[in-house]
């Protein structure tokens, strides 16, 4: 089979097309045939070796894959072959075929295409935790949303909007700004223009600031969320793009909102996927459903040959891209 193995770290030519044996299912799991891989920003960091934890090198990086099954592992009687189906998997998606246990598999409506599915497993069930699992967000809510204009950022905007908040993203370029909008945002903030946030964010909010920051960034940004979290907010760190914070900053911060009662919660998937599998697999069919109710939406920002695994990497570190990067493993 075709995949993309990732050797070294480094820049995006680290990603190599390679030849190997297609993996064989184990006990309990299914070997999908991918016709889409999404591309996630974590899979950026792996290959600049900045994740945490880091993997062990070499890999198949990739963590969403759709598909049909090809092959049955020993024990397995839900699924069958040919069947469409989205799956998470740890990593090895950016390949032509990938096992995953079915604890992680999805059968896929006739109406999801590959494409769209492909940025599901990461992308739309962590804006669907975000905001359905772990908060119950209300009218009279207000959202900050960090990179409203990316693959989880798109969701948040819908889904947080639905239940009535009233979102406010954040982006760079009136482009992304405008793409946030259509989305779903109430209002919009372009960080590349606006240096103080959080002064802008209590100028919308009337001196209150936000009750909900989702943040993917981390970094610097940290300290504003503290600036900007109004009295009883939570702030939700799903991702570190702009890197780890001061660990001073941030405890001298914490203690000087200490009387607000802030809240903040570090969320990985794949850990929620791990420990509660079967919440999990419930929130699957509601997601479908504000798919197709309009409440979610995916923007699809490009299709890429997996040979080209390297340039969308690059699309996505350069911040070129709005919604979601997906690899083709097979020729058109």
């Amino acid at each position: 089979m075709k995949a993309i193995r990732l050797s070294e770290i480094g820049e995006p030519t680290r990603l190599e097309l390679v030849d190997l044996e297609p993996p064989a299912p184990r006990a309990g799991q299914v070997r999908l045939k991918v016709m889409a891989a999404g591309v996630n920003f974590a899979e950026v960091l792996i290959r600049r070796g900045l994740y945490l934890p880091m993997p062990k090198l070499p890999l198949i990086p990739g963590a969403d894959a759709a598909g049909v099954i090809d092959a049955l592992g020993e024990g397995v009687a839900d699924f069958s072959p040919g069947q469409r189906v989205v799956a998470t998997v740890a990593q090895g998606a950016y390949a032509q075929y990938v096992v995953a246990p079915t604890s992680s598999v999805v059968p896929l409506p006739d109406d999801i295409d590959f494409d769209l599915a492909a940025g599901l497993p990461v992308s739309g069930m962590t804006a669907w935790h975000l905001t359905r699992t772990l908060v119950e967000l209300r009218p009279g809510l207000t959202v900050l949303n960090y990179a409203a204009a990316g693959s989880v950022g798109s969701l948040i905007n819908g889904l947080a909007a639905a239940r009535g908040a009233t979102v406010i993203a954040l982006a760079g370029g009136p482009e992304k700004c405008a793409r946030a909008l259509s989305l779903g945002a109430t209002q919009a903030i372009d960080y590349l223009v606006e240096r103080d946030v959080p002064a802008r964010v209590a100028e919308l909010t009337g001196g209150r600031g936000a009750d909900i920051v989702y943040n993917s960034v981390m970094g610097p940004t940290v300290g504003d969320d503290l600036r900007l979290l109004a009295p009883l907010g939570r702030i939700f760190y799903f991702g570190a793009a702009a890197g780890l914070p001061n660990a001073k900053h941030l405890l001298v911060g914490l203690m000087r909102r200490f009387i607000d009662t802030p809240t903040i919660t570090m969320y990985h998937l794949l850990t929620h996927l791990r420990h509660d599998p079967a919440a999990h697999r419930a929130a699957w069919p509601q997601l479908f459903a504000a798919l197709r109710a309009g409440e979610a939406r995916l923007p699809l920002h490009g299709v890429y040959p997996l040979a080209d695994a390297a340039r969308a990497h690059d699309d996505v570190e350069q911040r070129r891209t709005m919604g979601k990067c997906v690899l083709h493993p097979w020729p058109a």
